[in-house]
């Protein structure tokens, strides 16, 4: 009979030690898919603040790149408009200036309007290596257009080189973002 007492108590300890196991084992279980789980919702936000962050940063260099090149373009039609200007006044002084006048005021006032959008959108360049030559671009349209209307010389070499410089940096910066979304997709 002492047998028997035993085997019941036996019986009943291998099934509590069973549920707690089987309890324990869920515990566990359940705190790995929920760490899991937190894993997962972080890297969707990192994910997700990355893909805004490169959106919002591609918009804003296609958008510089636009500006600049408006700005480059505004200011040689301000040189034009200015050189015409000079030379319609010494051609006929007998003339209205005001009617030879005006194409130039135009052309400078594009001029003004496309440097004023150029430059505040530089500040929003995330890429300091983008930033720099963009800014210096933007200082040397703005330096020329001073020149203009002082009527002394515009260096177009040196004015193309800091153009050319920035739409460099812009086009590489762009390409690298590209570049890193597609090894993004790739990788999945």
């Amino acid at each position: 009979m002492v047998s028997g007492g035993w085997g019941w108590f036996m019986t009943v300890a291998s099934i509590l030690i069973g549920q707690t196991t089987v309890l324990t084992m869920g515990f566990i279980n359940n705190r790995s898919q929920a760490r899991r789980e937190a894993r997962a919702r972080a890297a969707d936000r990192y994910k997700s603040v990355a893909e805004r962050r490169e959106t919002f940063e591609l918009t804003q260099l296609v958008e510089v790149n636009t500006l600049l090149r408006e700005a480059v373009t505004s200011l040689h039609a301000f040189v034009s408009a200015r050189r015409h200007y000079r030379s319609r006044l010494r051609e006929d002084p007998a003339e209205p200036p005001e009617t030879y006048r005006q194409p130039m005021l135009d052309a400078s006032a594009a001029t003004d309007t496309a440097l004023d959008a150029l430059r505040s959108q530089i500040g929003f360049i995330l890429a300091d290596e983008v930033r720099a030559p963009t800014d210096a671009a933007e200082k040397a349209l703005t330096m020329a257009a001073a020149s203009v209307l002082r009527d002394e010389p515009v260096d177009p070499g040196a004015l193309g080189a800091r153009a050319d410089a920035a739409y460099e940096a812009l086009s590489v910066r762009l390409r690298d973002i590209y570049a890193t979304r597609e090894s993004a997709v790739l990788a999945l």
